[in-house]
C-alpha cells in the first residue's frame, strides 16, 4: 500500500486539530529550502515581490508599445 493509500485510510479518523498539524507539516515540509524568520518565510515574500515586479514592467513595456514577438530574428 502508497504512504498516499495509507494517509486516506487514517485521514476519516481524524480530528480538525489532527488534520491542521498534518497540512502544517506538509507545508513546513515544502519549505524546508526557504529561509523563514520573525519576519515570516523571507524566501516566500521574495518570490512574490519579484513575480510582481515583473508583471509591473511587462504592463509598462505592453504599454510603451514593446512586444517580443515583434522583435526580429537573429
Amino acid at each position: 500500500m502508497t504512504a498516499k493509500e495509507l494517509l486516506l485510510q487514517e485521514v476519516p479518523r481524524w480530528t480538525e486539530h489532527d488534520a491542521k498539524v498534518a497540512l502544517r507539516a506538509v507545508e513546513h515540509e515544502h519549505e524546508a529550502g526557504d529561509i523563514v524568520d520573525e519576519w515570516g518565510n523571507l524566501s516566500a515574500m521574495t518570490r512574490a515581490s519579484t513575480a510582481r515586479a515583473m508583471r509591473r514592467l511587462d504592463e509598462q513595456e505592453a504599454a510603451a508599445g514593446f512586444s517580443w514577438e515583434r522583435l526580429p530574428a537573429l
